[in-house]
């Protein structure tokens, strides 16, 4: 990986490339939109963008060819992200702003990609009649809509999702090139202030009032507070220098124990931005 970006870095034209190709092949637009976030971070806007037209053609290719706009959404999303992460120079408030830039595309979701919207009511409608029979139920409109706005969450926060690791690629890149270990300290210090965090709980306690749904706040709000839970428990086990074989345990319970682990792990990124866990933990004399 390390290889391909620097790559991509030595000539605007190799980058366009990269971008190009990453776009064009099936589920790897995570790779352009990383190659896109690393000119924007390292050059500016403008080159920046010109990476991104060239990914963005392959991509609105998929949208309007197979109605899907995955690739085009997350390579706009982490483009935006990494302008933002560019000025503000504030993971923290790139996040904040990825929250609220996660709310819009979840509004315009069913937009952008109606035939596959449409295509997934058919197949769960089926599937509720059936559980429905099988369990002597009744489906209402009430449980449709519900599933509805799941659905259009669940699309906004995995755009979301995929847009911050697209994200978080490229400034590993950016510092492994440029400024060896600059990542792993900037990771293992993210954190939300008891500030941020009210905002979030703010936005997603009275968006409803305001037509907003309610799936999309929470589900798009959860996604800046598991990726603080996941910087915590990486800045304990390094400043502990605990080893990787923690690391190993710690994801493997979140698979294990999906999803409950994670609100485990959201819980925790609450409790940090009123505390500040880590500094209250005494580093390992032998971290690093």
């Amino acid at each position: 990986m390390r290889e391909l970006a620097r790559f991509a870095m030595k000539a605007p034209r190799n980058a366009a490339g990269v971008a190009f190709v990453a776009c064009l092949v099936p589920m790897m637009f995570w790779l352009g939109a990383a190659t896109v976030a690393l000119v924007t971070l390292r050059h500016g806007t403008a080159k920046g963008l010109n990476v991104f037209v060239w990914a963005a053609i392959p991509a609105l290719g998929w949208w309007l060819g197979l109605q899907d706009p995955t690739a085009l959404v997350v390579l706009i999303s982490t483009f935006a992200l990494a302008e933002v992460l560019r000025l503000s120079v504030s993971m923290r408030r790139t996040l904040l702003f990825g929250f609220g830039f996660s709310i819009l595309i979840g509004v315009l979701t069913p937009l952008l990609m109606p035939g596959a919207i449409e295509m997934l009511l058919t197949v769960t409608d089926e599937l509720l009649k059936q559980l429905a029979e099988d369990a002597q139920l009744q489906v209402d409109d009430e449980l449709k809509a519900s599933f509805y706005s799941l659905m259009i969450a669940s699309f906004a926060a995995s755009f979301f999702a995929m847009s911050v690791a697209s994200l978080f690629l490229a400034r590993s890149w950016q510092a492994a090139l440029f400024n060896p270990g600059g990542w792993r300290e900037e990771f293992h210090a993210l954190r939300m202030g008891s500030m941020d965090m009210t905002a979030i709980v703010i936005v997603m306690l009275i968006g409803p009032a305001i037509g907003l749904d309610g799936y999309l706040l929470v589900f798009s709000g959860l996604i800046p507070i598991i990726v603080c839970g996941f910087a915590l428990v990486h800045g304990l086990i390094g400043k502990k220098n605990l080893g990787g074989h923690w690391m190993i345990g710690f994801y493997a319970l979140i698979i294990v124990l999906f999803p409950t682990f994670l609100a485990i792990v959201a819980l925790m990124a609450l409790i940090d931005s009123a505390v500040d866990i880590r500094s209250r933990v005494q580093a390992s004399p032998d971290s690093q």
